[in-house]
Parts: C-alpha cells; structure tokens; sequence
C-alpha cells in the first residue's frame, strides 16, 4: 500500500491519471461491420488482429505488473486503467479476428517471447519497456488506421491508438519522476541500453517499416526514420539518458 501524500500536488500527472480513469468506454460491438467483399486489406486485419489479441495481453499483464511493483501512487493508478484499456483491446482484437475469419490466426508461439521477456526484467526495465512498446504500438496503429481508411479495421485501430497514446503520456511522466531518484536513473544509464536491446527483439522497427513499405508502396526508409524520430522524442521527453546513447 502506498500513502497519498503527493497524489494532488501535481495537476499535470494527476489530470493524467483522471483522463485514464474518466475516458468515454468504446465498444467493440458498435464498430463491428463488414468490409466489401473484395477487399484485399481483409486479411491484412484479420492477421493483425489475431496479433493484437496476444500483443494487448502481454500489454495487460506487464501494466498490472507495474501496478504492482511501484512505489509511485499516480503511476499505479494510471497502470490500473491501462490494464483495463488492455483487456478491452485485446477482447476487440479477438473479437474482430473472429469476425473477418471465423477464428484467430494461430500466432500464440510468435508473441509469447515477449510476453516472456517483459515479465522478467526489473522495475525500471519494465517501465521502459512498456513506455517504448506502447509508443511504437500507437504509431503503428496510427499508420494502420490510415492504410485501412475505409475499412472496418480503421475505426478499431483508431480507438486503440487514442488509448495507447495516453499510456505513452502516463509513461513518459512517470519515467521523467522516476529519473529524480539516484537509483532509477543509475540503473536506466548501467542497464538501459541492454534493455532496449531486448526490446527491440520484439519491435524491429527495420522489419516493421519493410512491412509497411509492402503494404503501401512506400520507402521502407521514410518509415524507418519516421519511427526512430518519435521513439527519440519520447525518450527525450522523459529526459532518459543511457549510457552509449
């Protein structure tokens, strides 16, 4: 358990945490529909939200992890609505799934290694890890809502993204907080750069931007750098500092 002092005192991380707690529910069963019968991008979604189902999984149990172990009372709240975004994604990935193809794609193998990899890292690895996953998970999603423009996958993807964006926010601040004490930040410096090495095992931006340059026709470069800026301003938001880095 963990006092309240210091809750209130700072609008900014609290308001976060009362956006997370008080965000407009979205339902699955409304953004349910079928897409033209031609359309190739079909299976694209049905792929991917196969994924998505164990992706926001390892998602869920990593933010109620977090919730668990800190020390910090607004980023266990935050974590606590994060886990429930979650289990909400994770219900519309399958349920979608279902919906284009009958069933899931059978992809339990390919995605439980990071389900793997995220529990076992320490405190101040799990909250990096998710912070940097979770913004690449909403710049992702931010390229599939508009490459399904059109397509009953783009509103889902979309809902998702507003979610995992404001989980990005609650990280970053923490991450920021976090970095005041000598221990976290000596830790992220020693240990950071091996942990983002785990992580990228598991969000190769270099195989993600391939894809999307199949998908659309685009310079796998652009999409790469376009990746790498974002992950660098996030990190810089939270004034992360790694050693080699």
């Amino acid at each position: 358990m963990i006092r309240p002092e210091g809750l209130y005192t700072d609008e900014v991380v609290y308001r976060l945490f009362t956006n997370g707690l008080n965000a407009r529910p979205w339902k699955v069963s409304e953004l349910l529909s079928s897409p033209e019968t031609e359309d190739p991008r079909t299976e694209v979604a049905w792929k991917f939200a196969s994924r998505g189902y164990y992706a926001e999984q390892a998602g869920l149990v990593t933010a109620a992890a977090l919730a668990a172990e800190t020390d910090d009372l607004a980023y266990r709240f935050d974590m606590a609505t994060a886990a429930s975004d979650e289990a909400r994604h994770a219900d519309a990935f399958l349920r979608f799934a279902q919906h284009l193809g009958g069933d899931a794609e059978e992809c339990f193998e390919m995605l439980e290694p990071l389900d793997e990899a995220l529990t076992s890292l320490p405190y101040p690895g799990k909250v990096l890890a998710h912070t940097v996953l979770e913004g690449f998970a909403a710049d992702e999603f931010h390229l599939f809502t508009e490459y399904f423009k059109g397509h009953p996958a783009a509103r889902i993807y979309e809902h998702v993204r507003h979610d995992e964006n404001r989980h990005v926010a609650m990280g970053v601040s923490h991450l920021a907080r976090a970095c005041r004490d000598p221990e976290f930040s000596a830790a992220l410096r020693e240990h950071g750069d091996a942990w983002l090495e785990r992580i990228r095992e598991h969000a190769d931006v270099t195989a993600l931007s391939a894809m999307f340059s199949e998908l659309t026709g685009k310079d796998p470069a652009d999409f790469e750098r376009w990746f790498t800026a974002r992950h660098r301003q996030r990190m810089a938001s939270a004034r992360v500092v790694i050693e080699g880095r």
